[in-house]
């Protein structure tokens, strides 16, 4: 650096620190900052008194800044980066929608707003984040809004900024209201809206005015000019010309917010948009380029469109009538928007609902698919299906690629490039929802709608309509998608009218949609169709197997018919007398699969069991389920490391190309859906006769050669709490009270016990399994699929539960009530209507979910610990209702978060290792997550 700066007469404090900080070097100005030196425009400037003055010089602003290395972004640059990215999506029709019919001019309008989302990064007190000194620091967001609403800003804003916001007031129909919407439309880039009402409970407006005056060599309101200056210079045709007003409806803002999150989002990724690396760069021609690059990596640009292949081509085989009839009968058209296939487990569902996607592909009618699993283990297996088709329907240089598993902890995706997580760009102002969304596992991975074919849960879909942060972002991802939801039958109350209404908003997009189930009641059906339920008769006669649109009702032939063999044995509420069955199988080289309701039953049988063979028959332990030679369940509290290699290790012991042989799996509900297992015996807990239905689809799945004699005919044993119906009937309503004395009575022991089995606590509705146990005991067999639809609709229609005693009708509705209040919850959680500036998510103060169950908090390990096989595990998932106060109480909200600690200490163990969150103990073993004072 050359000379130092002379120094002036009359000075503020503050300047004569900054003035310490600036050298001349080669003819221009630097300040330091950070421990680095930076150029400086302009530099000094002499004033009019006739005295040195110093002219506090106007810094470059920064959008984007790494706290490691010191760089910095200019966030001119970054304002382009997103433009360009804006404007390349925009041409994307089936993700733009309505958005992409507007003209060139009106296009580049909206870039202008898309240009402008940061210019609330220009004030002092968010630049000053960069410094490494302790000086106040300021967000960008509420600070935007305080720069147009409050008065004392407003008097000092530039010309180029006031000239700017007339002539935007002129581009819509509604004049500045609608302006006013589509700016705080572009201030909500970080996902959830910018309310007028959140701004005035905020702090924000309390200090805005001294965040935007001039400091410490950075004057806000010229940064504030050159930007809306520059805006005019990179779109003139935006200023220019008389094109039509557009009308920014609240639907159209919804669009143009949840494109502008997206384009931030990959506009910040650097692989993509590297840091400015010369003065002489120009910005705008590399950031086009960017643009095009970063959406064909991503997937958003797909390759050009071929005519789709046959059926037989793509998946090896000749189609089931099923099959059959979505390639041949099922017409393209707005009558199959929605489509419900509803067909027994192995009839090929998954490979239907492929090929409708391909056909809808070849014609651009949309650009991926996403398939919705109610679990992550279904999903990771249909994932693997959808992945072998895509390469099986399209060559290398017109697959839609990437395609991920979109399940947290599996992404093996085979593609190079999916939406950064941005985490060093300081771009998000509010640290409370970092935190929270670490903590809730549910809502981490924002980024897999975005792939163009994504196989995940059905929570990632739900969130694009629920008040969380990025659902307009996951939206408009959304909406380019086929939405395939599989088992649709596996939801509570408040999940399925979250499904309804997401249905409602995506198909009144004019987008896609289909149903798959083996299980679906009348009941549903006609809530997703918007029709009448049909009556309990009429229900009953309905074909099955059949395929459903809006106009027609298609029944299909079923390809697999079979006989099951159903067993009740009075085991439910205590395990000892169904230890020897299951030892005695594993001695006769059965392959045995037992499905419990509750983790805790699960992990109490498999230790059972284990001792019982330790004790007496030590040659069978190898016939034990295990993972990387140590013994284990299978359910859903491993941790995610774990949980990837147990999943394929199950599918590797009972799937089609298995070896035969003995095999014990003792799981919970993660493995009775779209899992193609193979078991010779299946042991179940009683459960809804939906459920079951589904279980029994692993049982004889595949036809193998060699069965154990006794196991030649498919059998399911049903564990039951008592052996005869009437019995069953004083059992269950003891547990609720509903008994025929009509005192209403709840025996304490009877329902702890059966909310252990999961009667009333996972499966709250105890008539569904009344009616269903009632079923059972007077089949001793049952006829698949011809019988499917009277069990389904027998155990499960409103009219069903009418022909129960009248005792039981308080349980009713009382069950009837929660129903109602779940689906209230969920219309309230559901993103409204209204436009930017009203539109407010209650998300900061409530519990918004995808389903009402067991939500997670995901906690970092401060020191990561090798779990019993050998993975080294990072995080834990513990659910809210083990930290909960009252355990029997409703699980920690999201406002709860900061009851929650940012990690644990973890003490290794020769299992695995333990911790503790408060008066909380934990361990991890090869069970799984316990909680040992529980």
């Amino acid at each position: 650096m050359a000379k130092e700066c002379c120094l002036v007469r009359t000075i503020e404090k503050s300047t004569r620190k900054m003035l310490r900080r600036f050298r001349y070097w080669k003819g221009e100005a630097f300040f330091l900052l950070g421990g680095k030196w930076h150029r400086a425009l302009p530099a000094l400037a002499t004033g009019q008194s006739g005295e040195a003055e110093f002219m506090i010089p106007t810094m470059e602003a920064w959008g984007k800044y790494k706290r490691e290395t010191g760089a910095m972004h200019p966030l001119s640059d970054h304002c382009i980066d997103v433009a360009a990215v804006f404007l390349a999506i925009l041409d994307r029709p089936n993700m733009s929608g309505p958005l992409a019919a507007l003209d060139k001019p009106q296009k580049s309008r909206l870039a202008v707003f898309a240009f402008l989302h940061d210019f609330g990064k220009c004030n002092w007190g968010f630049q000053a984040k960069s410094s490494r000194e302790k000086t106040r620091t300021a967000g960008h967001v509420f600070e935007a809004v305080a720069f147009l609403c409050e008065e004392a800003i407003r008097n000092r804003w530039p010309p180029e900024w006031s000239q700017m916001l007339e002539e935007l007031s002129s581009w819509f129909a509604g004049g500045a209201e609608q302006a006013s919407s589509m700016l705080l439309a572009a201030l909500s880039h970080h996902g959830r809206p910018v309310s007028l009402n959140d701004y005035e409970d905020s702090n924000a407006r309390n200090f805005a005015e001294t965040f935007w005056r001039d400091k410490g060599g950075l004057s806000p309101v010229v940064t504030i000019g050159r930007l809306a200056a520059l805006a005019g210079e990179l779109f003139p045709d935006a200023f220019a010309s008389t094109t039509e007003a557009m009308d920014a409806t609240p639907g159209f803002q919804h669009r143009f917010a949840g494109l502008l999150m997206l384009a931030d989002w990959i506009a910040s990724d650097e692989r993509f948009f590297p840091f400015r690396r010369c003065e002489r760069e120009d910005r705008f021609s590399l950031a086009v380029r960017a643009a095009e690059n970063a959406l064909r990596t991503i997937g958003i640009v797909t390759p050009e469109r071929q005519d789709v292949k046959g059926f037989k081509c793509i998946f090896g085989k000749e189609p089931f009538p099923m099959q059959r009839a979505v390639c041949e009968k099922l017409a393209i058209d707005d009558s199959s928007r929605l489509i419900l296939i509803e067909s027994d487990t192995g009839s090929g569902k998954t490979e239907a609902a492929i090929y409708w996607f391909c056909r809808l592909y070849a014609k651009e009618l949309v650009d991926g698919m996403y398939f919705a699993l109610p679990t992550r283990v279904a999903a990771r297996e249909i994932y693997n299906r959808v992945r072998t088709a895509m390469r099986s329907a399209f060559g290398p240089q017109e697959r839609p690629i990437p395609i991920l598993p979109a399940i947290p902890g599996y992404m093996g995706a085979k593609g190079k490039y999916v939406l950064p997580e941005s985490e060093n760009a300081l771009w998000d102002d509010d640290n409370t929802d970092r935190r929270r969304e670490r903590l809730w596992s549910y809502e981490h991975p924002k980024r897999f709608l975005a792939a163009p074919v994504a196989v995940g849960t059905i929570d990632q879909a739900l969130l694009s309509v629920l008040q969380v942060k990025h659902s307009l972002m996951r939206s408009v991802c959304l909406d380019r998608q086929l939405l395939v939801v599989d088992e649709v039958h596996a939801s509570d109350p408040y999940m399925r009218q979250v499904l309804r209404m997401l249905l409602r908003k995506h198909l009144g997009r004019g987008r896609w949609a289909m149903l798959l189930s083996a299980t679906l009641g009348e009941s549903a059906a006609a809530e997703f169709f918007q029709r009448e339920r049909r009556s309990l008769g009429l229900a009953i006669a309905k074909p099955y197997p059949m395929l459903s649109t809006s106009s027609m009702e298609l029944p299909v032939e079923s390809t697999c018919h079979r006989s099951v063999k159903v067993d009740l044995h009075s085991s439910m509420m205590s395990d000892n007398d169904i230890v020897g069955p299951l030892v005695e199988a594993l001695a006769h080289e059965a392959r045995i699969l037992v499905v419990c309701n509750t983790v805790g039953r699960a992990n109490s049988l498999f230790r059972l069991v284990e001792r019982r063979l330790e004790d007496e028959r030590r040659e069978l332990l190898s016939g034990m389920f295990s993972l990387s030679g140590v013994r284990c369940p299978h359910h859903g509290r491993f941790a995610r490391e774990d949980r990837k290699m147990l999943d394929k290790a199950v599918s590797e012991r009972l799937g089609k190309k298995s070896r035969s042989g003995a095999c014990l799996l003792i799981g919970t509900q993660t493995l009775e859906q779209s899992l193609d297992i193979d078991a010779d015996w299946l042991v179940t807990d009683l459960a809804p006769m939906d459920v079951l239905l589904q279980r029994l689809g692993r049982l004889h799945r595949h036809n193998r050669k060699q069965r154990p004699e006794r196991f030649a005919v498919p059998t399911a044993t049903v564990r039951v709490p008592s052996p005869n119906v009437r019995s069953g009937e004083a059992v269950l309503g003891t547990m609720i009270g509903c008994t025929s004395g009509g005192t209403g009575t709840v025996d304490p022991v009877a329902k702890k016990r059966g909310e252990a089995a999961g009667i009333g606590s996972v499966y709250k509705d105890v008539r569904t399994i009344l009616l269903t146990w009632q079923e059972l005991e007077g089949r001793g067999t049952l006829n698949l699929p011809d019988d499917a639809r009277v069990l389904i609709e027998r155990t499960t229609h409103p009219e069903a539960f009418e022909r129960l005693p009248a005792f039981w009708e308080s349980h009713g509705r009382e069950i009837e009530g929660e129903a109602m209040a779940s689906a209230g919850l969920a219309r309230d959680s559901v993103v409204g209507e209204e436009p930017f500036g009203k539109l407010q998510y209650m998300e900061r103060d409530g519990r918004i979910l995808t389903r009402i169950g067991d939500p997670t908090f995901d906690i970092p390990l401060r020191s990561p610990r090798e779990s019993p096989f050998g993975n080294i595990v990072r995080s834990v998932q513990i659910p809210a209702r083990w930290l909960s106060d009252d355990e029997n109480g409703p699980p920690l909200a999201l406002a709860d978060h900061e009851r929650i600690p940012d990690s644990v200490d973890a003490t290794p163990t020769e299992p695995g290792f333990r911790f503790a969150i408060k008066d909380n103990e934990f361990e991890y073993t090869r069970l799984g997550l316990e909680r040992r004072n529980a």
